[in-house]
Order: C-alpha cells, then sequence, then structure tokens
C-alpha cells in the first residue's frame, strides 16, 4: 500500500474538506484561462499550514498541463529577491516546448523581501499569455503589500473538520475505530500530521 504520507488528490473528489471546493473553483478558473488564449494566471492560496495548499498548488499545474521537469520553477520566498524576480520574468517570455503554460510556483510568498515583492508588481502585470505563477502563504494578507496581493487570484483555504480527516484516514487504509478517532481529534485540522500519524499507526500495528 502507498504510504499515508505520499497521499496525492489527482480530482476535486480526492481532497478534505474547504481544499475540495478550492480544486472545483481551480477547474472553471483553467477551462476559463485556456477559452481565452491561454490567458495568464496568478492565484495565490493562503491558509493555515498542511492543509493542502502544495496539493492545490500541484493539482493545478496538472489542468495547466504543465511539465513537472521542464516547464515548472519553484522557489521559497526567501530566496526571491530583486536579481531572481528579473530572471523569472526573463525566461517567462519563452514559450514553452512542452505545454501550454509555464509555471513559477513560489512557497511562502510573504517571505519575499518587501524590495522583490514591488518589483514582482512588474512582473505579474506583464505575463504573457501561456504564463502562470502561483503562490502560497501562511500569513495573514494584510502582511502582504496591498499592490502585491490585488494581483492575484486569492483562495483562502479553511481547515477540514476532524469527521473529514476520519474520511480521509479510511482512505489510506487505517481500519481501527479509536485509532481514527484519535489522529483525527488531534491533528487540529492540520492533514499533513494527520497522514504522518496515519503512517505511524499503520507501521506499528504491521
Amino acid at each position: 500500500m502507498k504510504l499515508p504520507s505520499l497521499y496525492t488528490p489527482t480530482t476535486p473528489e480526492e481532497f478534505i474538506g474547504p481544499a475540495a471546493h478550492v480544486a472545483r473553483l481551480l477547474q472553471r478558473a483553467v477551462a476559463d484561462a485556456l477559452a481565452n488564449g491561454n490567458a495568464p494566471v496568478k492565484v495565490l492560496f493562503n491558509g493555515d499550514p498542511g492543509i493542502g495548499k502544495s496539493e492545490l498548488a500541484k493539482y493545478l499545474m496538472r489542468l495547466l498541463g504543465c511539465d513537472a521537469k521542464w516547464s515548472v520553477k519553484k522557489y521559497s520566498g526567501t530566496d526571491v529577491d530583486i536579481e531572481c524576480v528579473r530572471e523569472i520574468a526573463k525566461d517567462l517570455h519563452y514559450k514553452d516546448l512542452f505545454g501550454a503554460y509555464r509555471l513559477i510556483w513560489i512557497e511562502e510568498a510573504d517571505a519575499i523581501p518587501p524590495a522583490a515583492q514591488t518589483r514582482f508588481l512588474l512582473l505579474l502585470d506583464d505575463l504573457p499569455p501561456g504564463a502562470a505563477v502561483v503562490a502560497t502563504s501562511n500569513c495573514k494578507l494584510d502582511e502582504f503589500k496591498k499592490r502585491f496581493q490585488t494581483r492575484f487570484k486569492i483562495y483562502e483555504v479553511e481547515p477540514p473538520a476532524p469527521h473529514e480527516i476520519e474520511t480521509l484516514l479510511r482512505r489510506v487504509g487505517v481500519t481501527d475505530p479509536r485509532t481514527i478517532k484519535n489522529i483525527a481529534t488531534f491533528a487540529c485540522g492540520c492533514v499533513r500530521q494527520a497522514l504522518l500519524d496515519a503512517e505511524s499507526a499503520l507501521q506499528a500495528a504491521a
């Protein structure tokens, strides 16, 4: 059986809690972008750690048809200085040879230095067709420069309820009712923690 920590949703129905609704909204947004000549896509997922933001970014990547090896560049916000933004902007103007979109993925975008956030405004305003930027953040939106955050379509991702985590635990192979209840309760909405605890429980029972 696949390790619970490697669980990767591939359809909206496989996401847990409010993230499933966000995945459906992404389907519509990408369909609209494709229908409008591969219009630029700018998305920011905001919410607590471990609730599915990175998995939603992966899902968006697949919806856009991006080749993970050749068409996606992933950064930590702390690494995105002004020079990095310039390089990103230059790269996005090359047409992708492997699909319809090139994707820039920035984790913890709130950690981008303020000066680089300002430079990023030009990049976001000048995105060519076939370019996409997806960012994730754990912070409050007001910690971003207002001009920066308003360039994105923002999806606030809420934590799932305990009963929704219980459904996921059964899906990944946990069968003991008491274990399911305990993991779901103490995860406090963190899907990543629940999956790690499920993996430990399954290994202990093996």
